[in-house]
């Protein structure tokens, strides 16, 4: 910690985390699903519901929706899996997986799998040439649904919450 910028603390422990890129774009073909739909905006309820359920803490803002390129799977009238984007450029042709949530009672029956593979699809479909993702190193259930889907690792970092220290000067 000690290469930080002057005037930031950590304020959490450093998470490992993975990053993957997709490198065989054809393996998501065997998985993609009708099921897997953009959520409307009047679905942004459920998908709230959902993240808090399922993935507490996640960096989900509203307005990501708008991008177009989110999915969500629904079972029993309820939205059970829903993934996304952090990035998504047409123009410079890239696009970061984000945002990956499934039902923690629906876990096990291949959603995500599904959803990830529909919005790979999607993403494909725009033109886009790499897609990437980031995961916790120790989320071993979600880097197996990824491989499946044709994902390999690029890289290894930490990530950890930094905050301003209040001597350094402005923020």
């Amino acid at each position: 910690m000690e290469a930080l910028a002057p005037g930031l603390v950590p304020a959490s422990e450093p998470v490992p985390h993975l990053k993957l890129g997709l490198v065989d774009p054809g393996a998501v073909a065997a998985h993609e699903t009708a099921e897997a739909v953009p959520p409307s905006p009047a679905d942004l309820g459920a998908v709230e519901r959902l993240y808090e359920r399922a993935y507490p803490g996640t960096w989900f803002q509203p307005r990501m929706l708008e991008t177009g390129r989110y999915v969500g799977i629904r079972r029993d009238g309820e939205l059970a899996c829903i993934a996304g984007v952090h990035v998504w450029s047409p123009t410079w042709r890239v696009a970061c997986l984000g945002n990956v949530a499934t039902r923690p009672s629906r876990r096990g029956e291949g959603l995500a799998t599904a959803a990830c593979a529909t919005l790979c699809r999607m993403l494909l479909d725009d033109g886009i040439d790499v897609v990437s993702l980031n995961v916790r190193a120790d989320n071993r259930a979600a880097i197996r649904t990824y491989e499946k889907l044709g994902f390999a690792h690029a890289a290894d970092y930490v990530e950890v919450l930094l905050l301003h220290d209040g001597a350094g000067g402005e923020r």
